[in-house]
């Protein structure tokens, strides 16, 4: 049995949606799949998600999304943490399956320089 966690946070997930004519390229035109879902939402510590490149240093802002299954999650969305100020994050981590079979987790990320 999977321990509870509480869904405590809403968030907004979106999709891309259509491509350029000429190129194929995706465009940058989102739409909502899902507005204001629970979810339980946890950052990674900062430790883990500092990386130093050419002098250059990054911080990825890791987070794990845990939300109920019925809400089809994929690499082509981002997620809008409403509780966060906001904070938009694209999905890096397709879903993966939990214990109970009723939720999902996946990792979100974000860059800041």
């Amino acid at each position: 049995m999977v321990a509870p966690f509480r869904k405590d946070e809403q968030v907004t997930i979106e999709q891309r949606v259509g491509t350029h004519p000429d190129t194929g390229r995706p465009l940058d035109t989102w739409v909502v799949v899902a507005s204001n879902v629970w979810a339980n939402v946890q950052d990674g510590l900062p430790s883990r998600s500092e990386q130093t490149s050419a002098d250059l240093r990054l911080a990825r802002r890791q987070t794990r999304l845990r939300i109920e299954c019925g809400i089809g999650i994929d690499l082509d969305m981002r997620v809008t943490l409403l509780g966060r100020g906001n904070r938009m994050m694209r999905v890096v981590a397709e879903p993966a399956l939990m214990d109970d079979r009723r939720h999902c987790e996946c990792m979100l990320e974000a860059f800041s320089s």
